[in-house]
C-alpha cells in the first residue's frame, strides 16, 4: 500500500512537470539591456562614448534612455593626417536621450525586445570648444585667434527601428529612421589680436580647412563677425539614427 502511494506521488509531480510550458522551465526573460552606441564615436569622434539602458516594462513595450560623452575629432587634411590647427584648451560635448517602444506584435516572432519597433523619442545634444593659435608666417607669429564654441540641439520625433537578439543575450539594435522637430542654438565669438585682410592667401587657406571641419564656423568667418560674437536660435528638423550593441541581461 505505502508502495503504491509512493509510485501514485511520483506520477503525478512528473505528470505535472511534463504539463509545464518548456518556456516556463528552460527559456529565462531578460528584462534589461546595457547597450553601448557606436555612432557617435563614428560620427563626432572617436574619443565619443555614449551608453544606454532599456527596460521592458511590458511583453510589447520598453523604455530607454542613453548619456554619454562627445568630443569633435580634430581636422584633417586631404591624406586624413591630423591639423592641429588649434590648441584646444577646453571641448567637449554631452549627448542624452529618452525614447518609449512599441514592438510591432503582429509583425514579430517574438515579444520585446526582438524585431520591429516604433516610438516616440527626445535628445539633448551640446557640443562646446574654446581654442586659441598663434598664426605662423615664416617662423613668425603674425596674429593669434581666440575662438569660443557652442552648439545645441534639443529633438523631438518619432523613430523605426529593428532590434536582433542573439543567443538570447545579446543585441544589436538598428535605429532605422527618426524624423523630429529640432531646435538649435548655436554661439561663436571669434577674436584676432590684430586686424587682416580678409583677401589674403593665407587666411583663404585657413578658412578652406576650417570650412572641411565646420562649415557654419566658415560661414560665421565669412560674414565679417570677427571681433563680437554672434548667437543663431532657429527652428529647423532634425534626424535619427545609429548602431547600438548590446547584452541582456
Amino acid at each position: 500500500m505505502t508502495k503504491s502511494i509512493t509510485i501514485f506521488i511520483l506520477l503525478f509531480t512528473f505528470s505535472n512537470l511534463v504539463a509545464l510550458p518548456t518556456d516556463s522551465i528552460v527559456k529565462k526573460e531578460y528584462k534589461n539591456i546595457i547597450r553601448w552606441n557606436v555612432t557617435p564615436m563614428a560620427v563626432v569622434g572617436p574619443k565619443s562614448i555614449v551608453l544606454g539602458y532599456e527596460r521592458i516594462v511590458k511583453p510589447w513595450q520598453s523604455f530607454s534612455i542613453n548619456i554619454g560623452y562627445l568630443e569633435k575629432a580634430p581636422i584633417e587634411n586631404a591624406d586624413g593626417v591630423p591639423l592641429e590647427l588649434f590648441d584646444h584648451s577646453n571641448k567637449g560635448g554631452i549627448d542624452i536621450s529618452l525614447d518609449y517602444r512599441f514592438y510591432f506584435k503582429k509583425r514579430n516572432k517574438y515579444k520585446a525586445p526582438d524585431g520591429l519597433y516604433w516610438g516616440p523619442y527626445t535628445s539633448y545634444i551640446s557640443i562646446w570648444q574654446d581654442a586659441s593659435v598663434a598664426l605662423l608666417d615664416n617662423n613668425t607669429v603674425v596674429n593669434t585667434v581666440h575662438y569660443k564654441g557652442r552648439f545645441s540641439m534639443f529633438n523631438l520625433g518619432a523613430q523605426l527601428g529593428y532590434q536582433f537578439v542573439i543567443k538570447e543575450r545579446f543585441t544589436i539594435d538598428l535605429i532605422l529612421m527618426g524624423p523630429s522637430y529640432a531646435y538649435y542654438d548655436m554661439h561663436l565669438a571669434l577674436k584676432y589680436d590684430y586686424t587682416f585682410n580678409p583677401d589674403d592667401p593665407f587666411y583663404q587657406d585657413l578658412l578652406e580647412l576650417i570650412n572641411e571641419s565646420s562649415p557654419a564656423l566658415a560661414n560665421f568667418i565669412r560674414k565679417g563677425e570677427i571681433d563680437a560674437s554672434g548667437r543663431l536660435k532657429f527652428h529647423y528638423y532634425g534626424f535619427r539614427y545609429g548602431v547600438q550593441l548590446g547584452y541582456r541581461f
